[in-house]
């Protein structure tokens, strides 16, 4: 089976860190993976997909419309050229006219809505008009990743999705062995009891760092040796810095940067934040309740799932005031922090897991 997935650019981010990871579970399974990088530029994930075995293809594809349109005859040959049994689209507002173009070439579509965007007023009869032509003429398959995701298509975009969690590298993230932690410490120069908080993602208004750095003022107050780890880079970073400086905590600040090796950085924790305005579910978030780091979250879609089924983070209002206050009294309550982990270690595995969802994927690939 020939499947070409049609991402934005490749960047070190959840969905392209998740079908990496996969690619060796889905080849077992028969299929040859082809990946386009539809951006203007290459990104930096790349030679990630090649060493998985993905066959790269950069092929820029323009955000309106009419533009799309116009590329259509080229795109619907690509498709047929390349023998492709099925376009696995990702790429929101590549989803009309990929499913199109599929629908064109005689082959299967599938469109993973990622996220819980909502559309303005304005252009909502537009964006429903897309989905349904899209589901119900082109036989495009719409997949979910999450539970606030299927419930946002459904209730708001009246479109009934089939619902296949993400899953998480299991080979990568894990609990600390003994001694560990201090090892971890000690590579990274962290101090061997400071409180360490840590956040993990893109750098945009959406992920909402500033919280975390305003909630630092606080926590260095009680915790002057407190650090707090930044991993991640985007648009938002250098005005994040500037804040850090601004409110003289750029001693107690770690901007890192993207890493790779994100476990180890994770290991070193105590708290894991993330204070997002909306999530489709946050795959770094369930790496670090892979690793039983203690998580407190804000209360919005796609953070919310995770105290579902049970309690495994502390769920708490969109406030840094109340964040400081979280972070510092999870901190000190130990047996608080063990059955939050404890119930988060059980969840993420049964819910996440990559052979399972892979193989589900799969299915919905043969239906």
């Amino acid at each position: 089976m020939k499947v070409i997935h049609f991402l934005n650019e490749l960047k070190f981010s959840g969905a392209e860190i998740m079908y990496v990871d996969a690619a060796p579970v889905f080849q077992k399974l028969g299929c040859e993976l082809f990946v386009v990088n539809t951006a203007r530029q290459m990104g930096e994930y790349t030679p990630s997909f090649k060493d998985a075995g993905y066959k790269i293809i950069h092929k820029f594809i323009p955000n309106t419309l009419g533009a799309q349109w116009k590329m259509r005859k080229e795109l619907i040959r690509m498709i047929k050229d390349g023998g492709y049994d099925v376009v696995h689209i990702h790429r929101s507002d590549l989803r009309w006219i990929l499913s199109y173009c599929a629908w064109k070439a005689g082959c299967k579509s599938v469109y993973t809505a990622h996220n819980v965007f909502r559309s303005h007023w304005y252009s909502y009869p537009l964006h429903y008009f897309y989905r349904w032509t899209a589901k119900h003429i082109f036989n495009c398959k719409f997949q979910s990743i999450s539970d606030s995701v299927y419930n946002n298509e459904l209730n708001y975009y009246h479109i009934r999705t089939i619902l296949v969690y993400n899953w998480y590298g299991k080979n990568r993230f894990s609990p600390a062995k003994d001694g560990e932690k201090d090892m971890c410490r000690k590579k990274l120069k962290i101090d061997k009891d400071a409180l360490v908080v840590i956040s993990v993602g893109g750098c945009s208004c959406v992920k909402r760092h500033e919280d975390v750095l305003y909630a630092m003022t606080e926590i260095v107050k009680c915790y002057p040796k407190a650090v707090y780890l930044h991993l991640g880079e985007g648009t938002a970073l250098d005005n994040e810095k500037a804040l850090a400086k601004k409110l003289g905590i750029e001693q107690n600040v770690r901007f890192c940067g993207n890493i790779k090796k994100v476990r180890e950085y994770l290991i070193a924790s105590d708290i894991y934040v993330m204070p997002s305005k909306f999530e489709g579910i946050s795959i770094t978030t369930i790496e670090a309740m892979a690793c039983r780091i203690p998580a407190v979250l804000y209360n919005v879609p796609g953070l919310r799932d995770f105290n579902k089924e049970t309690e495994c983070s502390v769920l708490i209002a969109e406030d840094f005031h109340l964040l400081a206050k979280s972070v510092m009294e999870l901190y000190e309550d130990k047996n608080r922090q063990k059955q939050l982990t404890d119930n988060a270690e059980i969840f993420v595995n049964g819910k996440f897991d990559m052979d399972k969802n892979v193989k589900k994927i799969y299915d919905l690939y043969r239906l």
